[in-house]
């Protein structure tokens, strides 16, 4: 009976045993103001190999040897921090899977930045580098994967793609920072160049788009090898040397080129058998070299060239045997106050049509023996209006 005469029922031993172990860690977790359990300390050290997904809680300092080691499917979160190597030695992160996921950090001073040597028994699935600065830590992939670079910041850090190890690159940076590909190709979208060469050797090609490029008045645009390089939708200025290769091809298409100073496109070797063309269809071409002189096949329409030195010069090839290999098409392009001859040609065949040549300061078209499809317009030019087609 309690004191105030109510009577209280017998209570089971059995059941107040099971809730004084039922509230006891509560209790003690008040005890102690609900603190956390400590975490344990970062288990991650510059050599490590790791084979579950990790995130770094702190800076990461390497004064030799190589930084992390990544394998299948494992997904480094950098966590904001820097994986700092010694400078001119050592790889920063290394894998030989595909699968892996890099992102969110600086991998700084390698002298590989992000070395992937894909098995590709095991695995082709793509490589994902995301929200990275690349500072003097160049970056390469070989055999048969495709590493994706989205939001990445290169400085001073080439990237090369190898042996099918192809390259995608979107909504990043590169400052002299060169891109390039042998027997693999590159997709560059919505990115800056600044100072940056872009070159493929081998089967593949480069293909630009939605993206700026400044080359600072020091940079080679692009070298094609047997292979092709296509630029698109594109502002591209300030470089020193223009695209040029051996045995290659080039599509220029809806960009802008400004203040190229030895043009754009030139001596690009066909050699027999080649089928390297140059596709040149609605660009701005503004004071730049003698813009077009690429040694190869040309179609040319539809573009507008003002204050260069020579708008475009067509060569094509002459095989051993005297036959002319494809000189092209002129049709349709504007050609306004150039320092030399609008459209040239010296090689009979040209299909010229539709083109407006005027006030430049040599012929407004050069073309002897070019096929007229009429409707070109010249006026004002200083040495003639029009040879080999005509013109009113």
């Amino acid at each position: 009976m309690s004191p105030m005469g109510v009577a209280i029922p017998a209570i089971n031993p059995e059941h107040l045993k099971r809730l004084v172990a039922w509230l006891l860690p509560a209790v003690l977790l008040a005890s102690v103001g609900f603190a956390a359990p400590a975490q344990a300390a970062d288990p991650v050290a510059c050599g490590s190999t790791l084979t579950v997904d990790t995130k770094l809680t702190k800076d990461l300092y390497c004064p030799s040897g190589d930084g992390l080691t990544l394998g299948a499917n494992v997904h480094l979160n950098l966590g904001g921090h820097r994986l700092v190597g010694p400078g001119s030695s050592g790889t920063g992160i290394a894998s030989s899977s595909g699968g892996i996921s890099i992102r969110n950090g600086e991998v700084k001073n390698w002298a590989t930045g992000i070395g992937l040597d894909i098995d590709t028994s095991q695995s082709v699935d793509p490589v994902s580098v995301a929200n990275v600065v690349l500072r003097r830590a160049p970056s390469i992939i070989q055999f048969g994967s495709t590493l994706e670079l989205t939001r990445v910041t290169a400085i001073d850090s080439p990237v090369r793609g190898e042996l099918g190890g192809n390259l995608r690159i979107a909504r990043s940076a590169f400052t002299r920072s060169s891109i390039f590909v042998f027997f693999s190709s590159a997709t560059i979208a919505r990115s800056t160049l600044v100072a940056s060469t872009v070159g493929s050797s081998g089967a593949g090609e480069i293909s630009i788009d939605r993206s700026r490029l400044d080359g600072r008045r020091t940079t080679r645009l692009g070298e094609v090898s047997e292979t092709g390089i296509t630029i698109t939708n594109s502002t591209v200025k300030n470089y020193k040397y223009p695209i040029s290769g051996y045995y290659g091809g080039a599509t220029l298409a809806h960009n802008t080129f400004t203040d190229m100073q030895q043009g754009v496109l030139t001596d690009i070797s066909s050699g027999l058998g080649s089928e390297g063309t140059a596709t040149v269809t609605g660009n701005t071409f503004i004071r730049s070299g003698v813009v077009l002189d690429p040694h190869i096949p040309m179609v040319l329409e539809n573009n507008t060239f003002r204050h260069n030195k020579t708008a475009a010069i067509f060569n094509g090839s002459t095989l051993p045997g005297g036959e002319i290999w494809a000189p092209g098409r002129a049709v349709n392009n504007v050609v306004v106050r150039n320092r030399g001859t609008g459209i040239s040609s010296e090689l009979p065949g040209l299909v010229v049509g539709g083109n407006t040549a005027k006030y430049n300061a040599g012929y407004g078209i050069y073309a002897p023996g070019a096929v007229d499809l009429g409707a070109n317009k010249a006026r004002g030019n200083k040495l003639g209006q029009c040879v080999g087609v005509s013109c009113s």
